[in-house]
């Protein structure tokens, strides 16, 4: 009977010990702890590249376009000597600049290639100049009166109003021309070929104006010397030579 009772709680004991061993695993499901969720996968985004800087243009906004020839600011040439031998010309033309109002110009040369032009009828560029007298720049019209031949009337009466309301600026302008000189005729200079024709415009078409007179005597109180003052000069003959031909004055 021991030996039985003894037996029966071995049986016992080692029954609980298994149980203790298992962790519970015997239990029911609506006794488990819920499983934990597995644990979220999470990558590094590398940081975000920097914008690269923007680009900061070193050229100068080009102002609103105006009505001009396509294509005639591209080429830059320089300057053609202004008459180096004159020492006195820095001195001569400075009254000249000082008294400029804005202007437009963009190279002084007299070479048609400078502007990328012909003097060929197909020449849209050409051909705008001569049908925009009262518009394009300085630079222009006076490239267009030297090489324009029998198209120039237009642009000789343009070139003797800017002559009569900015006199500065057309003789400083006519001064930093220089030396260069047109291959016709006997190769004049090519600033005294433009005085011819502003001289010319107002002794031929306008019998010789007060306005025109007027603006020399101020122009001669102000340029007593210089090249400037040959211009003037220039002026005055051609001026005398046209009455002369156009009206027996």
């Amino acid at each position: 009977m021991k030996k039985s009772v003894s037996r029966a709680t071995g049986l016992a004991l080692a029954l609980c010990l298994l149980f203790a061993a298992c962790g519970g695993q015997g239990a029911s499901p609506s006794d488990a702890p819920p499983p934990e969720p597995p644990a979220k996968i999470t990558e590094t985004v590398p940081p975000a590249k920097p914008a690269p800087p923007e680009e900061i243009s070193t050229e100068e906004e080009a102002p609103p376009p105006e009505p001009e020839v396509p294509a005639l600011a591209g080429k830059e040439t320089p300057a053609a000597p202004a008459r180096p031998e004159d020492e006195a010309l820095a001195e001569d033309i400075t009254p000249a600049l000082e008294g400029l109002e804005e202007t437009d110009w963009q190279i002084v040369s007299i070479d048609l290639e400078s502007f990328g032009l012909t003097t060929k009828s197909d020449d849209e560029r050409f051909m705008y100049i001569w049908e925009h007298t009262a518009t394009v720049p300085l630079d222009q019209l006076i490239v267009f009166d030297l090489w324009g031949d029998a198209l120039t009337e237009g642009a000789s009466e343009e070139l003797r109003s800017r002559f009569l309301e900015a006199p500065d600026t057309v003789l400083a302008y006519l001064v930093l021309m220089g030396d260069q000189r047109v291959d016709y005729w006997d190769q004049p200079l090519a600033a005294d070929v433009i005085c011819r024709s502003i001289a010319t415009a107002d002794a031929a078409w306008h019998g010789g104006s007060e306005e025109f007179a007027a603006a020399m005597a101020s122009c001669r109180e102000r340029y007593p010397k210089g090249r400037i003052a040959e211009l003037l000069d220039v002026l005055e003959e051609e001026h005398a030579a046209s009455m002369e031909r156009n009206h027996g004055q």
